[in-house]
């Protein structure tokens, strides 16, 4: 879980908003130009880890994230410009309590500074 979190981090940093905005276009540009010359292997990990976490969106908070948002949350790698590689499957040990409450307040926090920033009347 901590690298799944450190590559959706990395994501998070270069597109400079919550990844639920992220459409197909942010995602075509971040793995097509951003990370153009990057090994495969770091493409595909991001590429992974940003799908598991849209997954992860659209089971648990995609009514939630609507009602919040206006937005219907999809991920931006489809089938078609997924970066190409094989990684085959590994044990996932599920995090333990203390990951999950920093995991979980970190995008709480993250949550705020969004509404906060969304409220705000113009120009301030």
């Amino acid at each position: 879980m901590r690298s799944d979190v450190s590559q959706l981090e990395q994501i998070r940093d270069w597109f400079g908003r919550p990844l639920w905005e992220m459409e197909p276009t942010d995602a075509d540009a971040y793995f097509g130009r951003v990370l153009r010359g990057a090994p495969s292997g770091t493409r595909l990990a991001r590429s992974q880890a940003l799908r598991t976490y849209f997954a992860f969106l659209e089971l648990r908070f995609q009514a939630q994230l609507h009602t919040l948002t206006g937005r219907v949350v999809t991920c931006p790698i489809d089938e078609v410009n997924r970066p190409r590689g094989r990684k085959d499957a590994m044990l996932r040990i599920p995090p333990d309590e203390g990951e999950i409450r920093t995991f979980f307040s970190g995008w709480a926090a993250g949550l705020a500074r969004w509404a906060m920033r969304r409220s705000a009347p113009p120009g301030s």
